[in-house]
């Protein structure tokens, strides 16, 4: 056991052990938020 993590959103107490690589948390609006269609029908917020 290396580190202790406190996740109090999820209220979750994550161990970490040895060389195990963790993922980055998510943003607070997601981006499919920003997707939608102009006036000519095409799509916008993809990239």
């Amino acid at each position: 056991m290396r580190e202790v993590r406190l996740s109090n959103g999820a209220e979750f107490v994550v161990v970490i052990c040895g060389e195990i690589m963790t993922m980055p948390g998510l943003p607070k609006v997601p981006a499919a938020n920003k997707i939608g269609l102009n006036a000519q029908g095409q799509i916008e917020g993809l990239f």
